[in-house]
Order: structure tokens, then sequence, then C-alpha cells
């Protein structure tokens, strides 16, 4: 064990849902463990902003401020096409400009979280995987692999982790916050199923002398969903959403993005296509373009669990549900639903409140992202809305950074409504 006392909860995968699941816990004087592989790394991922309710949940910790000196703040979301803005959505109230979205890159987002952690006592476990969950009436076996580096080779060295050794947990709760490929999710056998087609973008980050203005820009283009983010120190990320035949089975990797690589998509992430993406879909962009400091192919899937979890095992952020990029939903929705979770099992260890509260939750959690997925009627368009918003209504949904009534009021100031 990592900890002196018996922990009451294992949170298994250290990403931002995790790690907010552990220090919420924490907060509220709950034993917790947490785990995470930790062999691949995490330097560039594709979420990197955390919406304004986000950034606020962060004051229960005192980190909205540390946050906020590393972000890039944006006030607005606008909307654009080919020939400019067609639309703008406030997202910060009253001239609060604390209430921004904050970009700043996961690692970072990471690093405050695991500092904070690291401050209340809790240790993550790197290099451990969990292999196998057992549920029991009142408590959760779990077996976690503890791996090492180990160097082989005579001729040509080359090393592997291998298993050092097998620990085994006994505890009142596991908190799935595991990604993807979810092994927690996997050990109840519940379906994770595909409600919606991939899609597949061109990821270019580049420093630019571009004013953008403390705005995200979503551009429609030639039936394309493209996003413009501003990044902290001068640079920018552009995502250009490819043809959906661009790949039929790209490399899956174990960060928490589906990327697609090889020769065959190197040639999408050239400097030619670059210029020509901007010509063809954004040519108010004339910023320019210097050092390209990152370019990928990456393929998002829409994906949601058939349940949450069960009894003492349950799910939060991409181990529950996978949606497109540009509204970065999954992970900040994913904040919440970890903060909802720790809340009700400690109302479970130390108060006595019954399990159904935490699958009455986590329900409402599920039904949330049926809204999300537009499986449950999506956007409506209103009399007054704007012809070419209502023509993107049903593209505009995944977005918008927000989510419950926090959406529905940035969808009414565009005309739409739920």
């Amino acid at each position: 064990m990592f900890g002196k006392k018996k922990p009451e909860v294992l949170v298994v995968g250290a990403g931002p849902v995790g790690q907010l699941a552990a220090l919420a816990l924490a907060k509220r004087g709950v034993q917790v463990e947490i785990v995470d592989t930790g062999i691949w790394a995490c330097s560039h991922s594709y979420a990197l902003a955390l919406h304004p309710d986000a950034l606020a949940l962060l004051d229960h910790f005192g980190l909205r401020d540390a946050a906020l000196r590393k972000a890039y703040p944006v006030h607005t979301v606008g909307i654009y096409d080919e020939t400019g803005r067609r639309a703008q959505v406030a997202l910060t109230a009253n001239g609060n400009l604390r209430d921004c979205m904050a970009v700043l890159r996961q690692d970072a987002i990471e690093a405050l979280f695991e500092k904070a952690l690291d401050e209340a006592g809790v240790k993550i476990g790197w290099r451990r995987e969990l292999v196998d969950l057992a549920s029991n009436v009142d408590h959760v076996l779990a077996k976690v692999n503890r791996l090492e580096r180990d160097s082989r080779g005579y001729v040509v060295a080359r090393s592997e982790w291998v298993v050092a050794a097998t620990e085994r947990f006994d505890v009142p709760f596991v908190l799935g916050a595991d990604g993807y490929e979810s092994e927690t999710r996997r050990s109840l056998g519940i379906d994770f199923d595909e409600v919606g087609e991939p899609e597949y973008f061109a990821i270019f980050e580049f420093q630019t002398d571009a004013d953008l203005e403390n705005e995200m820009r979503v551009c429609f283009a030639g039936g394309t969903v493209n996003v413009l983010w501003p990044l902290p120190g001068g640079g920018c990320r552009w995502s250009f959403q490819l043809p959906a035949n661009v790949s039929d089975e790209p490399n899956r990797d174990k960060d928490r993005l589906l990327l697609s690589g090889g020769l065959e998509h190197s040639k999408l992430v050239d400097d030619t296509h670059l210029r020509q993406f901007l010509e063809e879909r954004a040519p108010w962009f004339t910023g320019s373009v210097d050092h390209i400091a990152w370019r990928m192919v990456v393929r998002f899937e829409r994906r949601l669990a058939k349940s949450f979890g069960q009894h003492r095992i349950w799910l939060a952020g991409d181990a529950a549900h996978t949606t497109g990029p540009v509204g970065v939903q999954s992970m900040n929705v994913g904040l919440f639903e970890a903060w909802d979770l720790a809340h009700m099992m400690h109302r479970s260890l130390h108060e006595g409140a019954p399990l159904c509260d935490i699958a009455s939750s986590s329900a409402r959690w599920q039904a949330e992202w049926q809204r999300l997925h537009g499986l449950s009627g999506g956007l409506k368009v209103e009399a007054q809305t704007d012809p070419w918003v209502a023509e993107h209504a049903a593209a505009l949904l995944s977005c918008l950074p927000a989510h419950g009534k926090k959406l529905d009021a940035l969808a009414a100031q565009i005309g739409l409504s739920f």
C-alpha cells in the first residue's frame, strides 16, 4: 500500500478527472489511493481549457488563481464562416473577468492538481496498472500490478515494462477515471457504444503575431467544423476537421486521445496543407505562422457507456463518455462527475447515505450526456433565430463550452434552446 491508513476509495486514473476526484475525497477526510499507469507521456493532449464553471470549481481547492496565472483567458466564443464572424457568445458575465474560460494544457492542469494532492498528503501511485476488480456486498477487491522498466538485449539494447509486484486493495469504493480504454468499465462488462460517427482533425500549434482578442473561434466552412484556440505565450492551435474517409483504422494511443499516424497522414499536416486550410476555410486569419511546434492527425469518437457504474464501482470522465473536440466537454463535465462522486462516496462512508444515492447521481450525469450527444432532442431553433445559426444548430451543440443550465444560457444568446 502507498499510505499508512487503509484506503476507503481507490481512484483509478490520474488525469485531471481522477486527480480532482482524489482531491475532493481528501478534502472531505476520506482516505484515498490514486493509481495510474503513468508510462505514456502526456506532453501534448487535445484537452486544453477549463470551462468557466470548471474554473470556479477549482475555488474549492484554492486553485483558481493559480490556474489563471498559467492560462490565456477567453471571454467570448466567436462563431465564424469563411467570410468572418457570424455570431458571438459571451462567457464572462457581469464584467467579472475571473469567470472566463482558462486555456492551458492538460499537463499544466495535472501539475496543479498533483501539487495540491501532494500538499494534502496524497501521493499518486505511478506505473500502477489495474488488472482485476471483484465487487462484493460491502467492499471491492482490486488487483494492481506495479510496473518497472526492464532493460534487455545484448547487441541492441531495449527496454520494456514488466510486472515487479502485484498489490491488492480491499476498499469500500472504486472510482474509475481511467479513460477511453478503461479497465474499470471493462471489469463491469459495461458496453461503450458509438453514438455518432468518428471525426478526424488536423492539428497545428504555432507561434503567431495575431491578436486573438481573448476569443475562441469556431469556424464552419464547406461542411467542416474548425476551431482556433489562443494559447498562452503568443501561440495558437488550429484544428481543421478532415473528411470522414481519411482513415479506416487509426492507431490507438494510450494517451487521452485517439491518434492516427503514419506516412499516409503526414502529408495532411505539412506546411502546404496548413496554408490551404487557412486560405480556404479562414481567409480572415491574417496572423503570421511561425515555428510550428506540434502537428498531428487526431481521431475523436463519440461514445457513451450504457451505465456509469454499479454498486461500489463508478465511472467518470472519458471512461464513461467521449465526444467531439471543439467544446472540450468530456474532460470538463467529467470534473463535475468526479466532484459529485466524491461527495456521494463521502456521504455513504461517513454519514450512512444509501448506495442508491450514488446510482441516482450517476444516472443524472448519463442523462446529461444523452443531451450533450443530441440523443434527447438537441438544440431547437426559435422563430427569432438567425437563419445561418439555425443551419448550424446541430453542430453547435458540442461546440459550446458548458453543460447544464449554463449550456442553456449560452445557447439562448444565439437564439437556440433545448
